[in-house]
Order: structure tokens, then sequence, then C-alpha cells
């Protein structure tokens, strides 16, 4: 029997092969993955009462996308009036080409600042504490990002999915009523077909110890269902942002397609306009900020040319952006992003681990212009969901990444993932305790 088994007995049924079975008549959840959607889902549900298993494919909690996000989260400026719900609301339309779920934006725009108030910073006594910059008055620090009306990112130097990500999985392992299995990888879904054609998503297949293919199959089930929340699938591309390993292959929308999950815009998939590029290197992301700091595109003979795609410049929507680099380094051979008139010392205290990966390839932030090409980044359609997270199936939800909630249209609005993911997460969470296991 599975060394697994006696930590996971109660938190719902276990299946290990074809002879156990092992029942719990409380509620109980899985989740997989372990960024931002899927330990924000993880949390509440758990602060709620349910019984969770957390299964993540990685050795550590942060082996996942979130932790690699550079720009921010979106909070709310006290400071700026113009900095309304509803102003967020407009700015996610324009950025999503007309093509956003207004329940959905609005959802997004009205709950966002008290989630992460709940989540992140320190207001519950369950929820992570983030380390964001903070002013010598100890206020929070807000930037502004492209095609943002307001200054409303909040942010930990130039890495802020790491500050969140530390936090909010360290908030996860010292829950009680958590259980996470590292090193997890789920193989298919289980579901039952009623008589009336109606499936139930029951749990997962899954393989204990990716790095250990003797370790023998599990099936794991749960009264509440399954939350898939493993990424998109950017990492499929030549051209990505994504860190390289499984975390942005798709494996959520696979595992939904084969349970039977609808899925919808996986057209849209968002390039970034701005990733270093250095032939035979992964590509890197130079994050958002830089150009809401101030950065300019060049073409290799100087010239700026973002204003003649945009009236916005360097600030309009990425796809305009993305599509201005793509153009003009084909054109002229080659596209750089420019922030060299802020200064060195203050380039290398507001983006220190972009500054670092600059010098370690013999750049100089505050000397050099950057290479940059457009690379794949952000999957904006996925598993099909309402505004609940539910999928078609039964039991079955999706968050994050993975989902496609219709917020963000054909485009992302710079600095929404993050909050994407903690909005679902909490709505799914309150969603399934509420539930009859």
């Amino acid at each position: 029997m599975s060394t697994l088994l006696p930590s996971l007995l109660s938190r719902g049924i276990v299946v290990h092969g074809t002879s156990h079975r092992l029942f719990s008549s409380s509620k109980s959840l899985i989740v997989v993955g372990s960024g931002v959607a899927g330990s924000a889902t993880a949390l509440r549900a758990a602060e709620n009462g349910v019984n969770v298993t957390l299964i993540a494919a990685g050795d550590e909690l942060t082996d996942c996308n979130s932790y690699w996000a550079q720009g921010g989260i979106i909070y709310r400026n006290p400071s700026d009036p113009s900095d309304t719900s509803q102003s967020l609301a407009e700015d996610i339309k324009t950025a999503g080409a007309g093509l956003c779920s207004t329940p959905s934006v609005n959802k997004l725009s009205n709950e966002g600042p008290s989630v992460v108030d709940s989540m992140l910073l320190g207001k519950t006594p369950w929820g992570a504490n983030v380390n964001f910059d903070r002013d010598e008055l100890g206020e929070l620090k807000y930037c502004l990002e492209a095609s943002h009306s307001a200054p409303r990112i909040i942010h930990w130097q130039d890495w802020t999915g790491k500050a969140i990500t530390d936090g909010i999985t360290d908030a996860v392992e010292r829950h009680g009523n958590i259980d996470v299995v590292k090193g997890g990888f789920v193989t298919d879904l289980v579901k039952r077909v009623e008589e009336d054609g109606e499936s139930t998503c029951l749990g997962v297949r899954m393989i204990s110890g990716v790095s250990a293919p003797s370790n023998p199959p599990l099936t794991l089930l749960s009264t509440l269902g399954v939350v898939l929340a493993t990424g998109g699938l950017g990492g499929i591309y030549k051209h990505s942002t994504n860190p390289l390993g499984f975390n942005a292959l798709g494996s959520s929308v696979g595992l939904a397609k084969r349970a039977g999950a609808i899925t919808e815009d996986l057209e849209y998939v968002q390039f970034h306009p701005t990733s270093l590029y250095i032939p035979g290197e992964q590509r890197f992301l130079l994050s958002e900020a830089l150009r809401g700091e101030g950065a300019v595109l060049r073409d290799k003979d100087g010239r700026k040319f973002a204003r003649d795609f945009h009236e916005k410049g360097e600030l309009a929507p990425r796809d305009v952006v993305a599509r201005a680099v793509y153009e003009t380094g084909k054109k002229t051979g080659g596209a750089y992003l420019d922030i060299t008139h802020r200064g060195g010392d203050w380039l290398h205290r507001r983006f220190p681990s972009i500054a670092s990966h600059l010098t370690s390839h013999g750049l100089d932030i505050g000397k050099s212009w950057m290479p940059t090409v457009p690379a794949a980044h952000y999957t904006c359609g996925g598993v099909k969901t309402d505004l609940h997270g539910r999928t078609n199936v039964k039991n079955l939800y999706a968050a994050g990444e993975a989902a496609r909630t219709g917020l963000h249209g054909g485009n992302r609005l710079a600095s929404t993932s993050l909050l994407e993911g903690l909005v679902w997460g909490n709505t799914i969470g309150n969603f399934v305790s509420e539930r009859e296991g």
C-alpha cells in the first residue's frame, strides 16, 4: 500500500490499484496545481472546513508559473480618484478587443481588492502577508502598466510572483485541513456517466513521485470533485516566456477534454511584446513594468517606433505592441527596449532580477539596449467555466490560466492574471464548501 495513503485517509476516497477502497464521509476536494489559483482555492475551501488534497507536480509548491510573474497584481489605489472598479472594467474590456465577458469583468473588478486583502495582505489569520514594496511612510507603492488608466499595480521589486507564491504556499502548508502531495503527476480524471448521459467527476488518477516511476499508480477520489489549476499552454511554443518543465504544456486542457469538458478560445494565446532575445537561450521576460516606468522601443538604428502603431505607444495593449515589435524587427533587423535614461542606480534597485539576468549575458540595464522579440506568454482561453468556476462536467472546476472565464477576451490586460487566480480560487473554495459532500 502506498505511503501516501495514511495521510490521505481523512481527505476523501482513495483507491490504490484495484484492490483497496478506503471511504470517508467528510467533505473533501482535490486541487491539481500549486500556483496562485490552486493555492487560493485550497486555502478558502480548507478555511471553510473542507478537507483538501493539493497535488503539485514539482518537488516544491513554488514550482509553478505564478512564481515567475514579474510585474505585479492589481489592487485599488486610494490616492487616485480615477482608480475605480468601473475604470478597471473599462481597461480590461479595451485590452480584450471587445471579446470579454462583462459579468466576469465586473466580478474581478468588484471583488479583487477584498480578496487581495484576505489572501495576501495579512488581514486574515489564515492568509499570507506578502512584503509588497512600500514607501517611507509604510504605504503601498503603486505603478502604472500598459493599457491601465491609473497606477493601481502593487509589486515586490520585479519579482512579485515569487513574493506572492512564497507567502501563499507557506499558508497552504501550514493549514491543518490541507494535505499536500508533491511530485504528483495527474494522468487522467475519473468520472461516472449517469443514465441520462450527464458526467460527474469523482477524482483523479495519478503517479506519486514522477522521479520514481516504480511507485504504483493511485486513484484518488473526493466527495466534492476536482479543481484543475495547472496553468496554460504557452510552453509549447518555440518563443515562450514560460519556464521549462511541465507547468505550461496544457495539462488541464488535456485532462478536461478527455473527460468531456468544453474548452473555448484556445486560439487566443497572448504574446508578450518584450522578451529578451539571446540566440540559443531560453526567452526571458522583460516586464511590462519596464515600459510603465518609461522604457521605449527602438529599431536597430535607434528610432522610436511604437507610436507608428498606436497613439499610446509603448503603453498600448499587448497585442498591438507585440505586432509592432515583430513587424519592426522583421523589417529593420532588430527591435530593442531602452530604459537607460532612468539611470543605473535606480534601475538596479527597481528591477534587480532583470538587471542580474542581463548582467549574466554581458548587458547593463543602465547602459544597454535590450534585444527583444515577442514570445508566447499567456493562454486567454482554456477550460470553459461559469462565474463559480464550474465546467459542464459536474464536480469539475477550473481556475487561473487553465480556465476560460471570459475575463480576458482576446488579449489580457497586464497584471490581471494573478488576481484572476485569486478571485476565482476564492469563489470555488466558497462554492464547494456550501455543497453537500
